[in-house]
């Protein structure tokens, strides 16, 4: 079967019948693809072994099957990053030894376990989904490659003299929709991706709709008055830009320095942090977080007055004089 599939155009068939070797390749014209498709069928040319690179399954893998994941295109684009990286191997012939060495390099790069174990289970994941549709008739190559082991990472948040830091710096940037991004998720809660896929139809109530999140529930957070305005008008003219890159450069700018593998993600830390410190409730703070699971969320415990004084009050010294 040839059909148009993006700038290209795909084959993809079974020459040996339903039970035979699927064959899928992608051709710049109909032509090719059609001429393609009658040799194989005629058995004039014979399937040859799979010698697809791994970038090339990253793209049927987003095609058949990534593009209608959360942050689908993010994921894609790392994906072809580590295929970069590794020089973009024939997927088939790709070996537990040359993910480890990939691996090695990027933790002697200072990059963090959780993010190398998202690395190879969205890896991992990719062959998978491409062995159930029958793109691939092998195994995942690196099946076998176990997970580095993660240490408790400290959780960091602003303080309110570092906010108005924050604040003052992100005003100056260039890119217009940082100030908005950061002001949304230090007021809300939000993850980045979340706060910068903000429309103004998402804006209404008072508050702030989110839709495209991590878990796929969509959330509803209450904001003041004066935000909501500030947002919603902005939004009305322009969606938000892309502003990661430019929150890093306005961060590094006010000296703040921040654990290894936190940039972003401070700041929903940060209303979380700020949120129990005056007495929020874990249970309401896990329905605007969106997380899943109050285990999560019960790792702001520690910061709840209320956690400070029963400590205080119930541990074995409590009341002696010394």
């Amino acid at each position: 079967m040839v059909k148009k599939d993006g700038q290209k155009w795909k084959v993809d068939i079974r020459p040996g019948g339903v039970k035979g070797r699927r064959v899928i390749r992608l051709f710049d014209t109909k032509a090719e693809a059609n001429y393609f498709e009658r040799l194989l069928l005629s058995g004039r040319i014979e399937p040859k072994g799979d010698n697809r690179r791994l970038s090339e399954l990253v793209n049927l893998w987003y095609d058949l099957h990534g593009r209608v994941l959360n942050s689908s295109l993010d994921t894609k684009s790392r994906l072809l990053a580590v295929a970069k990286a590794l020089n973009d191997p024939v997927a088939f012939e790709f070996s537990v030894s040359d993910f480890s060495v990939y691996r090695q390099t990027r933790v002697d790069r200072g990059i963090q376990p959780a993010t190398l174990n998202r690395e190879l289970q969205t890896l991992k994941a990719v062959f998978r989904e491409l062995k159930r549709l029958s793109v691939i008739d092998y195994e995942s190559p690196i099946q076998t490659v176990r997970k580095l082991k993660q240490t408790g990472s400290e959780l960091s948040y602003l303080t309110d003299e570092q906010i108005t830091l924050l604040s003052d710096e992100v005003k100056k940037s260039r890119n217009s929709s940082l100030y908005y991004v950061v002001m949304i998720s230090l007021a809300t809660g939000a993850r980045w991706s979340e706060a910068e896929s903000l429309i103004h139809t998402n804006c209404r109530n008072g508050g702030f709709y989110f839709v495209n999140t991590k878990n796929g529930q969509s959330r509803f957070v209450p904001v003041e008055p004066f935000l909501f305005d500030l947002v919603f008008q902005f939004l009305q003219n322009q969606p938000f830009q892309s502003c990661h890159s430019a929150f890093r450069s306005a961060l590094k700018r006010t000296g703040i320095k921040l654990p290894s593998g936190q940039l972003a993600h401070v700041l929903r830390h940060t209303f979380a942090s700020h949120y129990v410190m005056k007495g929020g409730n874990l249970k309401s703070l896990q329905q605007l977080l969106g997380h899943s699971s109050l285990t999560v969320t019960m790792r702001y415990a520690h910061l709840s007055p209320d956690f400070h004084d029963e400590v205080r009050q119930l541990n074995p010294l409590s009341g002696r004089e010394f």
